[in-house]
């Protein structure tokens, strides 16, 4: 009979591979883009770059330690080498939430009418991108110091008296160390849901733009075609699909770690499978940005559609 062990490696190892695949990809084509063919350069493609190297850096942390332990790797970490894991996955989700909100306003100020208020904000707002990643780089780094302190190599006689356990690390979290144990998760999630309620409210604006832009120029397509080849429809497909996929892992995630840290729960199952959740988005992001990404050739194109497709993205209505 199969250990779960095996099987949860197997699935880590399968989901690591397609994330770090996908993400390697994008990364190396938005650097070719920007070193090599600078004309076709977008200013979203530096945002696109960051989050996916943020999905590598989170991929690795946190699946290739699952890998590692599912196959029979025991206490191949000491102390140190669990604070610096821990610490540097943090702050990689972390700015996986920021980046992830960026990217969402930033389509609905690139969609947004020129007759708008945020016509200006348009045209100044990549010059500001890199500004916004020193900005949360240093925000997130500064937030997460205290998980330095708190984590630790899992050892045999810690498991009563920790909270959160995993097979790994633990966070040393004693039932009578009330700053940590309410202040900073709190404290955490609250950062993360200011960026989750700018997501929201641009992808709902975004959404809404793209509705009315189909509704407009609905009569110009012929009756023959189907909804779906409209490319606002897509683009509106592929946020929504991206948007939604974070938060609902994310919130995944969030739910099992609150669970353990506030109930004691000692099954190293729940971590695992807090894990998988936790890598579910930067293993499906790249599919989801490959396919709207034009610039990566695609197998079997209708000229006609192509064609519609191009100047779609020219005018900033598809681009991911």
């Amino acid at each position: 009979m199969v250990s779960s062990e095996l099987i949860f490696g197997v699935t880590f190892l399968f989901q690591c591979a397609i994330g770090f695949v996908g993400n390697s990809l994008l990364f190396m084509l938005y650097v070719f883009i920007s070193f090599k063919k600078p004309q076709q350069k977008k200013p979203m493609d530096l945002i696109l770059a960051h989050l996916t190297f943020a999905n590598i850096v989170t991929l690795f942390t946190r699946s290739i330690p699952e890998i590692m332990f599912s196959f029979g790797m025991r206490h191949f970490l000491d102390d140190l080498g669990c604070k610096v894991l821990m610490y540097i996955y943090r702050v990689a989700r972390g700015l996986s939430v920021c980046t992830t909100s960026l990217l969402s306003m930033f389509q609905a100020l690139i969609i947004s009418p020129y007759n708008t208020v945020w016509a200006s904000i348009k045209v100044r707002a990549p010059k500001y991108i890199l500004h916004y990643f020193l900005f949360v780089c240093f925000t997130n780094a500064l937030i997460y110091i205290r998980v330095i302190e708190v984590a630790e190599a899992t050892k045999n006689d810690t498991v009563s008296t920790y909270r959160y356990i995993s097979p790994i690390y633990v966070v040393r979290l004693k039932k009578n160390d009330s700053q940590f144990g309410s202040a900073f998760p709190f404290a955490v999630i609250f950062h993360d849901l200011i960026f989750h309620f700018l997501m929201g409210l641009s992808s709902t604006y975004m959404v809404f733009l793209l509705y009315r832009h189909r509704k407009q120029v609905q009569h110009i397509y012929s009756s023959s075609h189907s909804a779906k080849t409209f490319p606002e429809v897509k683009a509106t497909q592929t946020i929504l699909l991206l948007v939604t996929c974070f938060v609902l892992f994310y919130w995944l995630n969030n739910s099992i770690m609150l669970y353990q840290i506030f109930t004691f729960a000692s099954n190293a199952q729940f971590d695992t499978i807090s894990s998988f959740f936790c890598a579910c988005f930067p293993a499906l992001c790249p599919l989801l940005l490959i396919g709207s990404e034009n610039r990566i050739p695609k197998p079997h194109c209708v000229p006609g559609k192509t064609q519609r497709s191009h100047k779609a993205f020219r005018d900033g209505l598809v681009n991911p």
